[in-house]
């Protein structure tokens, strides 16, 4: 979000937040509501957004050339195709937002009532915001959500971090209501990556029963083949063997989120959230790796500051990163952020800052149910020859 926020459009976030900030006030709901509320907001307006002409007619004339793949079934109508997807994608959305308390009328008319709004626009949306409109206006609003959320999890007991104490975390002593929105934003934003990845096989299960299974791609590892053919058999599963045949698990949190709910959120992430690692490392180094990536970033925003100083490090970058780590309760010494964040630079960072590049320069946008990770998944395959400098348009 760094890099984002430094391109002019960012304005359109905190436009889109403001508005629907309003809306729900007008609506004088419970403050654990109204975070309920704005997400599915928010996504139903992903959904929404994600439906391009461009793109359709793109796709229609590539269809006629010979040999060239897209992201639809030869012989598919790809305007009507792509409507009919969103269309769905927005009634399971509903139906999670009833789950939750918050009614599938209310968010439909709201979302009408955005897509009028004259001064709002959202027709002239560019392409960056509408992209994970969701995932990016949440991390705005909560900008240390990764560590945050891990925070949490030491906290609920459901990890351990020997690096965590609970008697040197200020936010411990002074927590409130804000901690459980935070939280609930969090595992509802998981429960839509899950929609968003189980939309496209429900949609074979609605027309004729069947699951249609993606082609092989002969350039994965064993690992991620295992992953996608473990993906494909838990559906089935819970197609044939559940009283409901049902494929998509949602993020119970309308009466307040427990240990047990975390849990049980970690367990379906486990098994419907397909996600290639950036970073490499076991849980025990994912602090460090964090504290690299917050040390990578505060280095772009203000490059004069020196990282490390071995003699003097009171003034650094990684002084800085350490402070903000204790005062959430983890210890954690400047050097080993600075050694991490040299080891990540040269392993990944490029990739991060293609990944930026990509996303600042998208010709389209893919419709919100074919969007497995296309651009992350460009990145990681970014400067895979093992070279340590990698240049890009």
């Amino acid at each position: 979000m760094n890099e984002v926020c430094k391109d002019p459009i960012a304005e359109w976030y905190s436009r889109i937040i403001l508005k629907i900030n309003k809306i729900l006030r007008e609506a004088n709901m419970s403050e654990k509501k109204t975070a309920i509320a704005k997400h599915y907001l928010l996504g139903a307006l992903e959904i929404i957004l994600s439906v391009d002409g461009k793109l359709s007619l793109a796709m229609t004339e590539y269809a006629e050339q010979s040999g060239v793949s897209t992201f639809f079934d030869e012989g598919t109508d790809y305007g009507e195709s792509t409507q009919t997807a969103s269309n769905f994608g927005l009634t399971l959305l509903y139906t999670a937002a009833e789950n939750n308390g918050v009614e599938g009328e209310f968010i439909d008319q709201t979302i009408k009532d955005l897509m009028n709004d004259e001064d709002l626009a959202l027709s002239a949306t560019p392409y960056l915001i509408r992209y994970r409109l969701t995932e990016c206006c949440y991390a705005l609003e909560y900008a240390d959500a990764p560590l945050e959320f891990y925070r949490e999890l030491v906290g609920y007991g459901v990890i351990s971090c020997g690096k965590y104490s609970r008697n040197i975390d200020k936010h411990a002593k002074e927590s409130g209501p804000g901690e459980l929105l935070q939280l609930i934003r969090t595992g509802l934003l998981f429960e839509f990556k899950m929609l968003q990845r189980v939309v496209a096989v429900m949609l074979s299960l609605k027309n004729n029963n069947t699951i249609t299974l993606p082609t092989p791609d002969l350039k994965m590892s064993a690992v991620e083949q295992k992953n996608i053919s473990d993906y494909y058999k838990r559906l089935v599963d819970n197609w044939f063997m559940g009283a409901e045949r049902k494929v998509f698990v949602s993020f119970q949190c309308k009466n307040g989120v427990s240990r047990e709910n975390v849990i049980a959120l970690l367990e379906n992430i486990n098994k419907y959230y397909l996600h290639k690692r950036m970073f490499s490392g076991t849980q025990g180094s994912w602090l460090g790796t964090l504290g690299a990536f917050d040390i990578a970033c505060e280095h772009d925003e203000d490059p004069v500051i020196a990282i490390y100083n071995e003699e003097s490090n009171s003034h650094t970058i990684s002084e800085k990163i350490r402070l903000k780590y204790l005062g959430l309760g983890f210890s954690v010494s400047a050097r080993s952020l600075y050694l991490r964040y040299k080891s990540v630079k040269k392993e990944r960072y490029s990739q991060v800052r293609y990944y930026c590049f990509l996303l600042l320069n998208q010709g389209f946008i893919i419709p919100w149910h074919l969007d497995n990770n296309y651009y992350y998944d460009m990145a990681l395959r970014f400067c895979s020859t093992g070279t340590n400098e990698c240049n890009y348009p």
